[in-house]
């Protein structure tokens, strides 16, 4: 999927309107720039899980630290609740203008991904794609985009010296249908099958609806550790959450993902 979208053309809508807390109309044309970093927001799930937009408020700061304001940063939300979106805006102090698309032309002209990943992208002065993925669940995107903007200013996350290599049984699941109100349980197990300890030093959710649990000491090459993730349902709709596991790993972030359906008590 990714290389498919290696320097496709993001193509902008004709008499976009852009809003302030998704509300209040305001004049802005999108500029001409070096780069940009388009955000789709489509109405599948829960939007507040998947925005996370206390973390775009910190990546947009540094991203205009960064530049000196020069990459806009462009979000198109498809809502299924404006007033949900509005809230969001708001509480989270994200101040610039936001395009409210109630008729989904972006998506319809681009046909973007369907998975909340890779609805995130780093554009060109052509709107040509450099990089898709979500910066804010992502460390190694993150690094990416910023590396980019800034022409090698920025210095990637410091990653442990010593890294080792592991299997996980699963990272794809299914919890089915739930009720409104209902947790469902899952473990995943991870193999350290490197030559070093395996330290796992974060975790974390696209929702607050996910817990994580895990121990938090080293694992010796040849030995196994257990994530254990708690989902609660607490709203009705589909199911697509993710939980980013960051360690001294070759494949850091391990993303896991889980989906299913909660109905209607």
């Amino acid at each position: 999927m990714i290389k498919s979208w290696q320097g496709k053309e993001i193509i902008f809508p004709e008499e976009l309107i852009f809003t302030k807390y998704g509300k209040d109309t305001v004049k802005y044309n999108i500029s001409v720039s070096d780069y940009k970093i388009i955000m789709y927001v489509d109405s599948v799930g829960c939007t507040e899980c998947k925005l996370q937009l206390h973390k775009w408020k910190d990546f947009i700061t540094e991203v205009d630290s960064l530049t000196n304001g020069a990459v806009p940063v462009l979000f198109f939300f498809y809502p299924k609740d404006l007033r949900e979106i509005s809230f969001l805006l708001r509480r989270d102090s994200i101040h610039i203008p936001v395009c409210i698309d109630k008729q989904n032309r972006m998506n319809r002209i681009n046909h973007f991904p369907s998975h909340q990943m890779y609805q995130c992208f780093l554009v060109d002065k052509e709107n040509k794609v450099i990089c898709i993925g979500n910066p804010v669940h992502n460390r190694k995107i993150r690094d990416i985009y910023l590396s980019t903007i800034s022409n090698g200013k920025h210095n990637p996350s410091v990653q442990p010296s010593g890294i080792t290599r592991i299997e996980a049984d699963k990272t794809e699941f299914d919890l089915g249908s739930l009720k409104e109100g209902d947790s469902r349980k899952i473990c995943v197990t991870i193999r350290n099958i490197g030559k070093l300890p395996l330290i796992i030093h974060d975790a974390r959710t696209s929702c607050g609806c996910v817990q994580i649990d895990y121990i938090k000491r080293p694992v010796a090459s040849g030995n196994t550790t257990e994530i254990n993730l708690t989902y609660h349902a607490d709203k009705t709709g589909p199911i697509h959450k993710t939980v980013s596991i960051y360690g001294n790993m070759d494949t850091s972030p391990l993303t896991i993902n889980l989906k299913g359906e909660v109905k209607t008590n």
